[in-house]
């Protein structure tokens, strides 16, 4: 089992800037590229501001994707890799969610690392998110250009929009009808 928690004296509360105190711990299993199963256990952290809307926060490492029970990089490689040379080891029904979720939220990913930018201050007339006429596949490279990375991109990604609030596309479920 490994123990999550940040090394920061005091945490701050992403939703309204609080002071977030320890609360309680949860397990979390994860499983790996290899199909190992983990145990993390995170904290929860509450949030001392009465009028915030978020009360509980979770500290995830950069590794876990919210509501997935893969790690971040069985998840990238199962959306960014052809058919034949994915290395996860998980069934074709999972991958088909994965790409599934993937594609239906990566322009929101994208609207959302721009928001980031936009916040910090980054010239969004210079970000690569603006660029027009691009090919398929390109909410993968406009990520991975955004973040800077080409590897790992998703769990800078997940990092990036959880820490500042803006990672929405949690519990959604796929069904079939």
């Amino acid at each position: 089992m490994f123990f999550i928690e940040s090394g920061e004296e005091f945490a701050v509360c992403p939703q309204c800037g609080g002071l977030l105190i320890y609360h309680s711990r949860v397990i979390r299993p994860l499983r790996d590229i290899t199909g190992r199963k983990s145990a993390y256990s995170i904290r929860v952290l509450k949030c001392v501001n009465q009028a915030c809307p978020t009360k509980y926060h979770r500290e995830l490492p950069d590794s876990i994707v919210p509501y997935r029970r893969y790690d971040a990089e069985s998840i990238e490689d199962a959306i960014t890799q052809n058919n034949g040379d994915i290395t996860v080891v998980v069934d074709q029904s999972t991958i088909y969610r994965w790409r599934k979720w993937f594609e239906l939220n990566g322009v929101n990913i994208i609207m959302a690392l721009l928001g980031v930018t936009a916040i910090i201050g980054i010239n969004a007339e210079a970000s690569p998110l603006t660029n027009k006429g691009q090919e398929p596949g390109a909410p993968i490279k406009t990520i991975q250009t955004m973040v800077g990375h080409k590897a790992k991109w998703l769990s800078e990604t997940v990092r990036v929009l959880v820490n500042s609030s803006r990672w929405i596309f949690n519990r959604s479920a796929f069904l079939t009808g």
